[in-house]
């Protein structure tokens, strides 16, 4: 019988919590119910929920066992720990083959290779490899060399978002190459943070924060007219300070960075940002880059894709394709923002 291995030992996607929730809950009003605020272990984090003013039907005890139900159910497709794992099954079978999954996953990859192909390849689901040549992703040894140029170059045949082929019909997945991967890391928190939020509305709340691992989706206003206030933090290891402060309701918002995840050989800095287009990690200052997008998911995806970018580069992406971004560059004590046009808004919410 395959172990099955739990869900707390999920791989942290890199890059860490990266958001600072800032949640000072104001009094109830008399004729409404106090906030319920939950929490658990999920995909190697934590998740926690705060509902405002919850249904009168809504208990403690039966949202905590809706929202594990949720977080359960995406472990058992998404999770490469699990060798009995839809995507952990997949990654196991020989080229050529259909193999079955579920709807969610189906769509879920779609959407992952449509989003590698409108960034231009700078977000990629199939970077397994690659990390591992780097000595990042999971169960990787920080290396003690860099890796040669051979050995870099049969870790890219091994990567591409054209490999994987998705039918809806019965819902399957198909790779070209049997040494190909998927790990859609890369958005499954942002994925679940919309599934809790979801579960929550047909629960019938209507002003809730959800995060899990630094993604963020928020229900309506927190208080009145005034929206959900987030702390992004500043990019900098070992520090939760907060860089800036913005308004979110209605809307799904993750930080990427690279400041958490890095080695450095020789003097030199490699981050864990890799730029799936040459295969190595990225050698711009950008160190982190905040996206708010109607769902979480979106935002999740798009921060990591403009983070590969740069922050000139994505600046100008995210201005072409109308998408809030909050660009964070330099080094400590002399940080430089800058942001997208279609972020304006959210900065002003937040005064």
């Amino acid at each position: 019988m395959t172990e099955t291995r739990p869900y707390k030992r999920w791989r942290i996607r890199s890059g860490g919590i990266l958001l600072l929730v800032l949640v000072l809950l104001l009094v109830a009003c008399e004729d409404a119910r106090a906030p319920i605020r939950v929490s658990g272990p999920a995909q190697g984090t934590s998740y926690s929920v705060t509902v405002m003013e919850p249904p009168a039907k809504m208990s403690q005890t039966e949202l905590e066992e809706r929202l594990e139900q949720v977080v359960d159910r995406i472990d058992v497709q998404m999770s490469t720990w699990r060798d009995d794992s839809e995507v952990s099954r997949f990654n196991a079978a020989p080229a050529g083959k259909w193999v079955p999954v579920s709807g969610d996953l189906a769509r879920l990859t779609r959407e992952a290779l449509a989003i590698g192909r409108e960034t231009n390849g700078a977000f990629d689901v199939t970077l397994g490899p690659i990390l591992s040549v780097w000595g990042f992703g999971a169960g990787a040894e920080r290396p003690s060399r860099l890796p040669t140029t051979d050995e870099l170059a049969a870790a890219r045949e091994q990567t591409g978002i054209g490999l994987i082929e998705v039918r809806d019909e019965p819902p399957a997945l198909r790779k070209k190459s049997e040494a190909v991967t998927l790990d859609l890391a890369g958005l499954a928190q942002g994925y679940s943070v919309d599934r809790i939020a979801q579960e929550l509305e047909q629960l019938g709340a209507h002003r809730f924060l959800v995060e899990l691992g630094g993604e963020l989706y928020a229900r309506g206003n927190k208080q009145g007219r005034t929206p959900w206030r987030i702390g992004v933090e500043k990019p900098e290891a070992g520090t939760r300070e907060i860089e800036r402060v913005v308004g979110l309701a209605d809307a799904g918002m993750t930080t990427s960075g690279d400041y958490r995840d890095f080695f450095e050989i020789e003097g030199r800095r490699f981050s864990h940002t890799i730029d799936p287009r040459t295969g190595r990690p990225v050698a711009h200052d950008l160190r982190s880059v905040t996206v708010i997008a109607d769902d979480a998911m979106t935002a999740d995806a798009m921060a990591t894709a403009l983070l590969v970018m740069g922050s000139q580069a994505g600046r100008a992406y995210a201005d072409a394709h109308d998408i809030a971004a909050l660009f964070v560059s330099g080094e400590a004590q002399a940080y430089t923002e800058e942001h997208s046009k279609a972020f304006e808004p959210y900065l002003e919410e937040a005064k």
